[in-house]
C-alpha cells in the first residue's frame, strides 16, 4: 500500500505540494476498497520514514482526510478509514455515517421545509411566465425599477429612506460593502470598523489597498469616544460597522449610541458604511445610523441573512451625489447584480412571502439560542435570540486551538476569533457558534451539550506541550 503512495510522491513535479498527492493517494485506495472502512492507517511518523517525508506532510494530510471525513482520528488511539465517501474527497459531500458533523463554523439561516416550497413555488412561477425579461435583458446596470421599487419598500421597513435614484440591486451585502467602500477609498486611507469585524471588510482592505483600523467596543459595540479621537488625529475616510448583531460578537448599539456616532461622524465628514444584513431578523431595532446621516451614509442589507440564504439579492443606499460613481464601479465589477435572484425577491416583498419566512427564522433561531442557554449560559458572552450565532468565552483551563481542535475530534466544527480580528487586536479567548447548521433540532442539542461537556473537562497533558 504505502509503496504506492510512494511512487505517487516520486512523480511529483515542480510546483506540486508532496501533502496534497499523498491525500490523493490515500483517498483514492479507500475510494477503490484497498483501504476499507475502520481500517487504521500508519502512524504519522512510520508513514513519514517509510516514504522520506516530514512528519509534517503526514501530519497535512492526515489532517485534511479528517477534515473532509474521509478518516476520523481519535485521542489516543490513532486514525481509521470512515465511511466511504459519495464523491470525490475535495467535494466534501459524505454518506450519512453514524458520527457526521454538526458544522457550527458557518453564518447561515435554518433551512426548513417552508424555505425549500417556497423557493420551488418561485421557479414554479417563473418558469410559467411566457415574458421573462431578467433572463435577456442586461442593460440597466443599477438594477431593473421594479426591483429598485421593491427595494426602497423593503429598506423603508428597516428605518432608511431611499429612492430608485439612490438605490442599487447587489449580489448580496458582501458585495454592496465593496462597492461602497471601492467609491470611497484610495490606496493607503484609513478605515476604521469594530476591533473584531466580520472578516469581509479585512478582505476588502487586502484588495483594495487601504489600512484597516479596529476601534475600541464593548457589549454596546464601538465606543463613541475612541471613534471621536481617532477622527480629531487622524484623517479618516470611513467607519465600516454593523449596528445590529455585529459578527462574531452579536452586540446591539443602542440608539443613544448610534445618535453619538452619527454627530462624531458628521462633525468630521467621515463617511459611515453601515452594514445592516441581520437587521430584518430583529422585530424591534432602533434607527439606522446613517438615518441621520442621509449625505454620508452608505446603508446595506439582503436577503441571505434574513430571508434565504441562498437569494443573494442585496440593497445598498447610497448618497445622492455618489449615486452614479457606485454604479459605474458596479458596471466594472459585475454589470450588473444577476436580476433573476432580484426577480424572486421583489416578488417575496411584493407578496409577503420574505416578511413570513423572516418571521419563521425568527422562531427557529429563539429555539435554537434556548438550548444554548441551557447548556452553555455560564460561557455565553453575546447570545441575542434573533443572531445567527453565539459568542461564547472558552473556560481558562482550555487553550483556544487545543479546544477547537478537540471539538472537532468529537466531531462538531466552530469558529474561532482569528478570521474577525483587526491588526493589533488582542485574541479573545471565545469562538463563535452558528446556529444556522443544517440538521436537526435534537442533533443541534446533543451537540451543544458536547461542546458544554467537554467545556467542564480538562485537557490532556499533551494539549499543553
Amino acid at each position: 500500500m504505502m509503496e504506492k503512495w510512494r511512487k505517487a510522491l516520486d512523480a511529483v513535479r515542480g510546483g506540486e505540494s508532496k501533502y496534497k498527492i499523498l491525500v490523493q493517494a490515500i483517498a483514492a485506495d479507500i475510494d477503490n476498497g484497498t483501504l476499507t472502512e475502520g481500517t487504521r492507517l500508519p502512524p504519522q511518523r512510520e508513514v513519514g520514514n517509510k516514504l522520506g517525508i516530514s512528519v509534517q506532510t503526514v501530519t497535512n494530510a492526515y489532517k485534511e482526510l479528517e477534515q473532509t471525513g474521509v478518516i476520523r482520528c481519535e485521542v489516543g488511539r490513532g486514525s481509521f478509514v470512515a465511511k466511504r465517501v459519495t464523491e470525490k474527497v475535495a467535494s466534501y459531500m459524505l454518506d450519512r455515517a453514524e458520527r457526521s458533523l454538526i458544522d457550527f463554523s458557518m453564518a447561515r439561516l435554518i433551512y426548513t421545509e417552508a424555505h425549500d416550497n417556497a423557493w420551488r413555488d418561485a421557479c414554479a412561477a417563473l418558469a410559467a411566465q411566457p415574458d421573462q425579461p431578467w433572463m435577456h435583458a442586461c442593460r440597466p446596470i443599477a438594477g431593473f425599477e421594479h426591483h429598485r421599487a421593491a427595494g426602497v419598500e423593503w429598506v423603508a421597513g428597516l428605518g432608511i429612506e431611499a429612492s430608485i435614484e439612490t438605490l442599487l440591486i447587489t449580489n448580496g451585502a458582501s458585495h454592496a460593502q465593496f462597492l461602497a467602500l471601492a467609491s470611497l477609498v484610495s490606496p493607503g486611507d484609513t478605515v476604521l470598523t469594530d476591533s473584531i469585524t466580520d472578516h469581509g471588510v479585512i478582505g476588502s482592505a487586502q484588495v483594495l489597498g487601504f489600512t484597516l483600523k479596529g476601534l475600541d467596543a464593548d457589549e454596546y459595540g464601538i465606543q463613541p469616544d475612541h471613534f471621536e479621537d481617532m477622527c480629531a488625529n487622524e484623517r479618516i475616510t470611513a467607519l465600516v460597522c454593523t449596528p445590529n448583531l455585529n459578527n462574531p460578537t452579536g452586540t446591539l448599539m443602542s440608539d443613544s449610541r448610534r445618535r453619538a456616532i452619527a454627530r462624531i461622524a458628521e462633525r468630521y465628514g467621515v463617511y459611515v458604511i453601515e452594514d445592516d444584513v441581520f437587521g430584518p431578523l430583529l422585530a424591534q431595532r432602533p434607527p439606522p445610523i446613517t438615518s441621520h446621516l442621509p449625505e454620508l451614509g452608505f446603508y446595506l442589507t439582503s436577503f441571505t441573512k434574513s430571508v434565504l440564504t441562498g437569494l443573494r439579492t442585496g440593497y445598498l443606499r447610497m448618497p445622492r451625489r455618489l449615486a452614479l460613481r457606485v454604479e459605474s464601479i458596479l458596471r466594472v465589477n459585475c454589470w450588473m447584480a444577476t436580476p433573476l435572484l432580484a426577480e424572486v425577491a421583489t416578488r417575496w416583498i411584493a407578496d409577503g412571502t420574505a416578511t413570513r419566512l423572516v418571521a419563521l427564522q425568527r422562531e427557529h433561531l429563539a429555539l435554537r439560542h434556548r438550548m444554548v442557554e441551557e447548556h452553555l449560559g455560564e460561557f455565553t458572552l453575546s447570545n441575542h435570540p434573533a443572531a445567527l450565532s453565539a459568542w461564547v468565552g472558552v473556560p481558562k483551563h482550555w487553550q483556544l486551538d487545543s479546544l477547537v481542535e478537540q471539538l472537532r475530534h468529537h466531531l462538531v466544527a466552530v469558529t474561532s476569533p482569528d478570521p474577525f480580528l483587526t491588526l493589533g487586536t488582542p485574541r479573545p479567548n471565545a469562538i463563535r457558534i452558528c446556529l444556522g447548521a443544517d440538521d436537526s433540532d435534537v442533533r443541534i442539542n446533543g451537540a451543544l451539550a458536547t461542546i458544554a461537556d467537554i467545556f467542564r473537562q480538562y485537557p490532556q497533558v499533551h494539549h499543553y506541550l
